[in-house]
């Protein structure tokens, strides 16, 4: 076209388009027969100042402020708690200033992007919303939305994480990065943009620009789901679009149309900054360049215009189709996601077969010889000395195509598990004819429900359905669904229409530890470990991670068996392994980190050791995952219980008050995390003499399990027996005991004979009873809570030792001194460790017993020993010490000494409101007159 005609072109088109709604431009433009180049022309004289276009009309045109993005603000000038330093960038969407924190709270500088053309209240509310979704979008290679809001003159501003490097193209070419290294680099971008997806936000204007390249070679996106924020609700269509804010450029032609964007326009994109990335040049250079238009018909290939890239010849094939795929003018016919285009990507470094081409004979054979040409070659040689090899190479031969086939087929059973994904979400979609919200539960209810019957005849896919819905309620709290998932995923592994023994190892992997965090009898928790780890050891490499990640599992079935040093081993053989293999800063080295915290803790005997792991691990699930992963939160919730149990009660309020915070805004209020993390909170308030309160966060946590059905379980007790117990302490023993028999009742229903929970359990309500006077039945259940422990533990452990204390009490009640002293010298020669708690029951328990004798002096000194214990084990002002304090002051009165009695009762009567009204503590403290 020559100069004169393109200049008529465009001056049509702009007279065209002038007085048009900004929605209405682009279709009109395309109407005319203008392409992608020509409207971005049109665009750029219509907003002389931004030369990538954005929205305005004339609403938005009439106000100075919003017209330039920085009229209102320069450089100098502070907004919220952040000074502007100076301007780094302009564009259609406003203009981008570095700048500082001005609070003096701490150094951190941030990129402010000042948005201009927000037309109304309506669509600022729809932005601020969408504003909170991408907060929440946090990954390596996403830059972070870290604030947002308003300025003075009524503009949105977003503050997004500074980040130095250059455009990603620029980059390539600067490093000059061979053909392998940009594919490695921009995979990095393709599992960006598909974490994103998977969280239901779209880009809208990926163009290479917005991919900046850190000096480490690291890539990260800027203004991910900027455009789609600034988009109106739906009822407003007609008069803006997501596609108003985008650059032409790199706009799909559903997004220049004014048509609603998804995930494959993302896609289009990603494909044109492939195209750049392997051509050298961009797909659009002039007005007469039509490539895109001819990509899209798959009329010309990136090798045709990569002239001056040494690798011209290694585009042709299948990086000329993967391109085309990519940029196909037909959504349907591009790449389903971003991961789908980066894993034909890697197919390619693999010399595999790519999804964008016809896998016909040939080809597949061509691919095989390149991965395999060692194999071949030799073939060739072998032949060429000796036919009498010919038979050896053939079977070598048919190995090769049948791992192809193999191959082939797992790739058939992912595309099937695909689309039967893609039809399980869809009842999620918006254009769909629910009208409400569908939560994930439901989602994966509805997907679950049509395994069966959609599934019955491929039982390959179903089995992996299996598997994947059971990973995705193992996630969401919803052990009893995912166990049940996972146990039928790997008994269908393993039946001989799938015969995938592997995958079956990681079905029971996963499985065993469901069934250990979730409380199921230990047995099963096992069975499953131990076949997961046979499977591996049979059909992996010796020392690989599926054979770590087999140990990893079940060593925390044997902390929940209490078999501590063999678990120490297992994680420390799986984290050496890990090590060597994925590096020491890796998801699952994290994973033993916190393992190996958790034994450090359960064993009790180094609190400060498991506390250290703890943090490693939470420090590296930060780096990581960042503090909105699931693997954060659980490492979270531990260390606040491990500082909890070795004292350090301030900081563990801190940890564990933040916790549940963010389990809820991880999770949602309806999750089985959530109550557990209301659990442990409470547990933290209970040890801290706060029982009412504990008592409503443990009924919080039970109600929340009994909305979600999970009320008849095994892990149900856990909640029950500890609101059973604050309400013991506050001295309501009529409301404890119910649940203390409820809890021991479902142990003895989901757990193993002999299980230590149910131990436990018959400890706890024998206490109970003792307390109550009912003797008889509390030396049954003392009587069988000893004998498991017994199985499991030698005579000096601390549970056989706590057993005994109870029946020296018990036998005092009853008058029986002679047998509770003969007790007593058992547990005194033993070379039991007692934390303070239970050596101030013991010195207590002796008192007793040489007041019985007579001795007043003795039991004096013994009562004495055992209030310094008590206070050495809960602090010099804790209700727990109430109980210790009244019965010294008896003992100080029968001897003599009463003032030195009142005053000890005096010291603690403002404790009286932490019990309740039938509590001994309050009847004791009103009989001395407080």
């Amino acid at each position: 076209m020559s100069d004169s005609a393109h200049s008529a072109t465009i001056r049509r088109l702009l007279e065209a388009a002038r007085e048009l709604p900004e929605s209405l431009r682009h279709s009109r433009m395309l109407e005319l027969g203008a392409d992608p180049v020509q409207i971005a022309e049109v665009d750029s004289l219509l907003l002389a100042d931004a030369p990538t276009s954005a929205w305005a009309d004339g609403r938005a045109r009439h106000t100075d402020a919003t017209e330039t993005g920085s009229a209102e603000l320069r450089a100098g000038d502070s907004l919220g708690s952040w000074r502007l330093l100076e301007e780094i960038g302009t564009g259609g969407m406003g203009a981008v200033y570095l700048a500082e924190r001005s609070d003096g709270h701490f150094d951190q500088r941030v990129a402010i992007k000042l948005i201009r053309g927000i037309p109304d209240s309506e669509t600022f509310v729809h932005f601020a919303r969408e504003r909170q979704i991408l907060a929440k979008l946090q990954h390596p290679n996403i830059a972070r939305l870290l604030d947002g809001g308003a300025t003075p003159g009524g503009q949105p501003y977003l503050v997004m994480e500074h980040i130095e490097g250059v455009p990603i193209e620029r980059f390539c070419a600067g490093q000059d990065l061979d053909l392998r290294a940009r594919l490695k680099l921009f995979q990095q971008v393709c599992e960006a943009v598909h974490f994103a997806h998977q969280r239901l936000v779209v880009h809208c204007d990926l163009k290479p620009s917005n991919v900046l390249v850190r000096a480490d070679g690291m890539p990260v996106l800027l203004d991910f789901g900027i455009a789609r924020a600034l988009d109106q609700q739906p009822g407003r269509r007609e008069e803006m679009s997501a596609s108003a804010w985008v650059t032409p450029l790199y706009a799909s032609p559903e997004q220049l149309r004014g048509e609603g964007v998804t995930t494959a326009s993302d896609v289009f994109s990603l494909g044109l900054i492939l195209f750049e990335l392997l051509a050298g040049r961009r797909a659009r250079v002039n007005a007469e360049d039509h490539t895109i238009t001819l990509l899209g018909q798959a009329a010309v290939r990136p090798s045709d215009l990569a002239e001056a890239m040494p690798w011209r010849s290694r585009l042709r094939g299948d990086l000329d189709a993967i391109v085309q795929r990519a940029t196909a003018a037909d959504p349907a016919k591009r790449y389903d996601s971003a991961e789908s285009l980066a894993q034909d990507l890697q197919r390619y470094l693999e010399l595999r077969t790519v999804t964008a081409r016809r896998a016909t004979p040939g080809y597949r054979l061509s691919r095989l010889l390149r991965r395999r040409w060692p194999v071949f070659a030799a073939f060739g040689v072998v032949l060429a000395l000796a036919v009498a090899f010919t038979w050896q190479l053939a079977i070598e031969r048919n190995r090769a195509l049948k791992a192809e086939s193999e191959a082939i087929t797992q790739a058939r059973t992912a595309e099937q598990v695909s689309e039967f994904l893609v039809s399980v979400f869809d009842v999620s979609n918006p254009r769909s004819k629910q009208d409400r919200t569908i939560s994930a539960r439901e989602v994966l209810d509805q997907g679950a429900e049509r395994i069966d019957a959609e599934l019955a005849d491929a039982p390959k896919v179903k089995a992996r359905m299996m598997e994947v819905l059971g990973t995705a309620y193992r996630y969401i709290g919803e052990s009893i669904r995912a166990a049940e998932l996972l146990e039928q995923a790997s008994a269908l592994y393993l039946d001989p229409r799938v015969d995938q023994p592997m995958s079956a190892a990681n079905a029971l992997s996963s499985l065993a530890v469901v069934y250990s965090n979730n409380d199921y009898p230990v047995s099963k928790a096992e069975g499953a470990a131990l076949e997961a780890l046979r499977l591996r050891e049979q059909f992996a490499e010796p020392d690989s991670l599926p054979v770590a990640d087999a140990l990893n599992s079940l060593a925390i079935v044997r902390q929940n068996q209490d078999r501590l040093d063999e678990a120490e081993a297992l994680l420390l053989r799986s984290l050496a392994i890990r090590e060597r293999l994925t590096g020491k800063e890796s998801r699952q080295v994290a994973a033993n980190l916190h393992n190996l915290a958790r034994n450090e803790y359960l064993s009790g005997e180094d609190m400060d050791k498991s506390i250290a792991y703890f943090e490693r691990a939470l420090e590296l699930k930060r780096r990581l995952g960042g503090e909105l992963d699931p693997d954060f939160e659980t490492t979270q919730s531990d260390l606040g219980k491990a500082l909890r149990d070795s004292g350090k009660r301030e900081r563990a309020y801190d940890v564990l008050s933040k916790n549940l915070a963010l389990a809820r805004e991880i999770h949602g209020e309806e999750s089985e995390y959530v109550a557990g993390a209301h659990n442990e909170y409470a547990y933290l308030l209970h040890d801290m003499g706060r029982f009412k309160e504990a008592a409503d966060e443990y009924r919080a946590s039970i109600a929340i399990r009994t909305r979600l059905g999970n009320d008849d379980s095994a892990s149900f007790a856990i909640p029950l027996n500890n609101l059973a117990s604050a309400l013991e302490d506050r001295g309501d023993y009529a409301a404890a005991e119910p649940l203390f028999r409820q809890s021991l009742e479902l142990r003895r229903k989901g757990q193993d004979a002999g299980s230590l929970m149910i131990a436990h359990a018959e400890y706890n309500l024998a206490r109970l009873l003792i307390k109550s006077d009912r003797l008889e039945e509390a030396g049954e259940l003392d009587a069988s809570a000893l004998s498991i422990y017994r199985k499991h533990y030698d005579e000096s452990n601390r549970n056989v030792i706590k057993v005994k204390l109870q029946e020296i009490h018990r036998l005092l009640d009853m008058k029986k001194s002679a047998e509770a002293n003969a007790l007593m010298e058992e547990v005194l020669a033993s070379e039991a460790s007692l934390g303070d708690a239970y050596l101030a029951r013991q010195h207590s328990l002796s008192a007793r017993i040489v007041l019985a004798s007579g001795d007043i002096k003795m039991a004096v000194a013994e009562s004495e020993l055992a209030l310094g214990a008590i206070r050495k084990a809960w602090g010099d002002h804790h209700p727990l010490m109430v109980a210790y304090a009244l019965n010294h002051a008896r003992l100080l009165a029968q001897d003599g000494q009463d003032t030195e009695a009142r005053e000890l009762v005096a010291s603690v009567a403002d404790l009286a409101e932490s019990f309740a009204e039938t509590a001994w503590e309050r009847k004791e403290l009103a009989r001395w007159g407080f």
